[in-house]
């Protein structure tokens, strides 16, 4: 019998906030899934960032291989799926023949052909009028009253007060987006992926309020357990996947200046030249902009900005941008860049808190100790990303290593490394792992829907989450002999070099 899989992402769903719940029975739809199905921490990617993250997990691979390592590119410009370096898990399916349909996942704009339907989702430009494959679906959107963005968002000034607005904004945005996933859902499809990328900018928002989250989620768990059973009516033998891009916590406490520490270490100096020095004037006026806003909206003041942020850092030899340290060895010989590197990396790894005593960073890498591929070229030249509760800055209107700080939002997730699995179905026997790979998902579909996987993913099948007596835990892994994509634009381009001009 031929297998189907229905893919449910939380953004920004960690066990820390979960378990508790579900231990109490308060989500009952993911108790049933933990009590019968495989449980398990998901690791993700480095950077713990939706928009690596959600591409690791459509592609199968690091993002030294798809390119993907924060929401901006090097000139200031917002990130978007034409960049991604591989091959998509539904452009590999449709090619297959298989009938896919891909609804509000991060980094599908602008949306592609391919054998179903697609939405775009959260990144998607706020002028954008057309964000569906085929566009004639728009219609349904617009019939429903959808929404790809958010209309209101408060400013940081007066998040306090005016959160709760939002708050009614984002249950009414769930709502609409379930009515389209019913109606979606009311035909066979061999891949259905959806994410409830509300739970992202409601942790943002209440994570110090756990009584308005648990409201929340209790709203999403019932959702997912109307949409699985509206997906098993009408699909065949259906594999279930319930995970997150990376996990939440709270707001960092402390801040800590990597451009101060590394000028009283002495291995930076400044010497930005006098029209160097205004731009971080300019910046402190666009810096007025609310964070919120550029957060979820991502418009043009987003790039601009960026743009002023990275002209800031950059007019240093060494500078720090998440997610690590960018070094410009262009006057260095590699003895000199190896030893740098080194000294920076023992450096880091050994820096403590002088008031909490506490080390601040969890990783600190070299990046080719992290990254694999054709991109690693892209990647920061050391890797450093701290622990929860610091975040790291590289500012020249301080000189103090270390300060404390207060974010307007009491909730933050770019240090958790782990978001949630849990697997269930006809073939998924019920046990619980200690953690599985974000980039285990992308192969293991594929054996699911026996389509053969590319031999460049960086992923595994996870025969593990079979039962001993599943066609899937015994049946070979097939491996692709060279990507479907690969094959067809060189077949393009040898059609072209047979046209005479």
């Amino acid at each position: 019998m031929d297998n189907s899989v229905l893919i449910i992402g939380i953004d920004g769903a960690g066990w820390n906030l979960l378990k508790p719940w579900i231990k109490e029975g308060e989500l009952p739809t993911l108790k049933k899934l933990a009590d019968n199905g495989i449980i398990a921490d998901l690791r993700t990617t480095i950077p713990p960032l939706s928009c690596s993250a959600w591409t690791s997990l459509f592609t199968g691979k690091n993002p030294g291989k798809h390119g993907i390592y924060e929401y901006m590119t090097e000139s200031g410009k917002l990130v978007n799926s034409k960049l991604i370096k591989s091959e998509k898990i539904w452009q590999t399916l449709s090619s297959h023949g298989k009938r896919c349909c891909i609804v509000n996942v991060p980094m599908t704009f602008p949306v592609e052909e391919i054998n179903g339907y697609m939405i775009a989702g959260f990144l998607t430009p706020p002028d954008e009028d057309v964000y569906t494959y085929p566009s004639s679906l728009m219609s349904l959107l617009k019939k429903n009253n959808y929404k790809v963005r958010y209309e209101f968002l408060p400013d940081e000034k007066d998040v306090s007060d005016k959160k709760y607005k939002f708050l009614a904004e984002l249950y009414d945005v769930l709502e609409k987006r379930y009515l389209t996933l019913k109606q979606l859902m009311n035909k066979e499809w061999d891949f259905f992926v959806l994410v409830f990328e509300e739970t992202g900018p409601l942790q943002y928002l209440f994570w110090d309020k756990k009584d308005v989250m648990l409201k929340f989620f209790k709203k999403v768990d019932s959702y997912i357990n109307e949409l699985i059973k509206i997906y098993s009516a009408n699909n065949r033998r259906t594999c279930i996947f319930i995970v997150s891009d990376h996990g939440f916590n709270e707001a960092p406490k402390r801040c800590f200046n990597m451009r101060a520490w590394m000028d009283n270490s002495g291995i930076l100096k400044d010497k930005r030249s006098s029209l160097q020095k205004v731009i971080p004037k300019v910046y402190r006026k666009i810096n007025k902009i609310p964070f919120s806003k550029l957060i979820f909206n991502f418009d043009k003041p987003k790039e601009i900005r960026e743009s002023f942020q990275r002209k800031i850092a950059e007019s240093s030899p060494i500078y720090y941008r998440y997610p690590g340290i960018f070094i410009d060895n262009k006057e260095l010989n590699d003895k000199e860049y190896g030893e740098l590197r080194n000294n920076i990396i023992t450096q880091l790894r050994n820096i403590q808190d002088p008031v909490t005593k506490e080390l601040i960073f969890q990783i600190v890498e070299k990046r080719e100790a992290v990254y694999h591929g054709n991109s690693l070229k892209f990647a920061p030249d050391i890797v450093a990303i701290p622990k929860h509760n610091y975040a790291v800055m590289f500012s020249f209107e301080s000189n103090k290593p270390f300060e404390d700080m207060k974010l307007y939002h009491p909730g933050r997730h770019f240090s958790d490394m782990y978001g949630i699995f849990l697997a269930f179905g006809d073939d998924i026997r019920k046990s619980s792992f200690r953690e599985v790979s974000i980039i285990d998902i992308y192969p293991t579909v594929l054996h699911i829907l026996g389509v053969p996987i590319s031999k460049d993913a960086d992923g595994k099948v996870l025969r593990e989450i079979f039962k001993e007596n599943s066609d899937l835990l015994n049946k070979e892994i097939v491996f692709a002999q060279e990507d479907a994509m690969l094959n067809e634009k060189n077949k393009i381009k040898d059609s072209l070099k047979n046209i005479k001009i």
